[in-house]
């Protein structure tokens, strides 16, 4: 059994000066739109769309849809341990797997109605879902110890269902598609065992055309909206992977950090990867192509780990969706609204002890992947008490001296970056001990 568990290692890093720390860019305001509980107590998948964020909650046996404000628009109710969500190209059909029902949901997404159930057999038990080829096609439950990959005629008036002739897989596999190529399926173990597999199901049937062994237990899977690759959230990693479609070839690794757990691309192709928050950061945010995160987003509160598969684009990547679950027991939402700016990043440097009554130096750096003006300052606080503004070199290295009052012998300094057009704050905290 893995144990998930957000590193406490903050106090430990104030307590030793001596180290160089790393700010936190827009915490705060400038980071979401507030954290929004939602009337539901459980969670599986966040999916987004033009107008709509959904939330799939197995045990509300509901699906959750808000505005992109997080505005409730509807709880559909009766959906017996909604699980995984797609959706129709036009959005307007969503589709639920719903394996309490052995069944798929279909949802009009204009009046938040269920209009049909789909059953897929006795003992199916449906969970993550994808369309492609023309197809619905779901990962289910084969026999008591193998899973396999179903379909669904959806364009037929009464859909016909096509089970697996050779369930492969030890878990439900995770399935993902792209109108990029949209006769590809990517399925990957969700279960411990190894393998991910593409098929081509152009002709209705899965036809193998990759498989890879080097990848097992994952929690998410994304395709580029180009077909070219295939990201992977696999729990175990400490990154999260992009293959190549074709071959399955590993083309990069994104240095995330411990337990992967979510990975949403938008209509542009920039990439979210979502950890369990080993650190200070529980999203990472990628330009197409690259493999050095632009943006790092902090949850706030700390303490309210990100959730599986809990991260979603709008399409046009104006907005960042993500979902925790805080020790109260609600699903919370977050909305970045902000998320094409860059993160500012300062890192301080100061002597661990320093005589009484002589000043100290501490230096200081900010950087980002984006361009800063060619004017800027940081502001310093010393133990909440404004010092003067410093002002940053061209190559982002700033210093300054103070002397604290006599008294204070455990002055903390914070320094913060207020941001700019292209950039959020920034801000970092370094603490001296003053000796007689």
């Amino acid at each position: 059994m893995r144990i998930r568990r957000r590193a406490a290692g903050a106090a430990l890093i104030l307590a030793t000066a001596s180290l160089h720390l790393l700010g936190v860019p827009g915490t705060a305001a400038a980071q979401t739109q507030g954290g929004i509980v939602l009337p539901v107590r459980s969670h599986w998948q966040t999916l987004a769309d033009s107008r709509h964020v959904y939330v799939s909650a197995p045990g509300d046996d509901a699906v959750l849809a808000t505005d992109h404000d997080g505005q409730v628009v509807k709880k559909v109710e009766g959906l017996d341990g909604a699980r995984g969500m797609t959706e129709s190209a036009d959005e307007s059909t969503l589709y639920v797997a719903l394996p309490d029902a052995d069944a798929i949901s279909v949802i009009d997404t204009a009046t938040m109605t269920e209009t049909r159930r789909i059953s897929t057999g006795a003992d199916t038990e449906p969970e993550s879902l994808a369309l492609a080829g023309g197809r619905l096609f779901f990962g289910y439950q084969a026999t008591v110890f193998d899973a396999g990959i179903g379909s669904v005629a959806i364009a037929e008036a009464t859909p016909t269902v096509s089970l697996d002739d050779n369930p492969v897989w030890y878990g439900k596999p995770r399935l993902a598609s792209s109108s990029g190529a949209p006769d590809r399926l990517v399925a990957a173990e969700s279960q411990g065992a190894l393998g991910m597999r593409v098929y081509d199901v152009g002709s209705g049937t899965l036809q193998e055309t990759a498989y890879s062994d080097a990848v097992a237990d994952v929690e998410d899977v994304a395709v580029t909206p180009d077909g070219s690759s295939v990201i992977t959230a696999n729990g175990s990693n400490y990154y999260h992977q992009r293959w190549r479609l074709s071959d399955l070839t590993e083309e990069a690794q994104y240095d995330t950090g411990p337990y992967p757990n979510s990975v949403a691309v938008d209509s542009h192709g920039t990439v979210a990867a979502g950890i369990v928050a080993g650190g200070e950061w529980d999203v990472y945010v990628y330009r197409p192509g690259e493999t050095a995160a632009y943006r790092t987003v902090a949850l706030s509160p700390g303490y309210a780990d990100l959730l599986d598969r809990g991260v979603a684009w709008a399409p046009d990547g104006n907005r960042l969706f993500t979902t925790r679950f805080p020790y109260s027991g609600e699903v919370v939402l977050d909305i970045v609204t902000d998320v094409a700016k860059a993160s500012s990043t300062i890192t301080l440097s100061a002597p661990p002890t320093n005589p009484v009554g002589t000043p100290v130096t501490v230096t200081g750096k900010l950087t980002s992947l984006v361009p800063f003006p060619k004017r800027r300052v940081v502001a310093v606080t010393r133990n909440g008490v404004e010092l003067p503004d410093v002002k940053v070199g061209r190559d982002g290295t700033f210093s300054f001296d103070d002397t604290p009052p006599d008294w204070n012998t455990y002055p903390q300094y914070t320094v913060t970056y207020a941001g700019d057009a292209r950039h959020v704050p920034g801000t970092a905290t370094v603490m001296v001990e003053f000796v007689g």
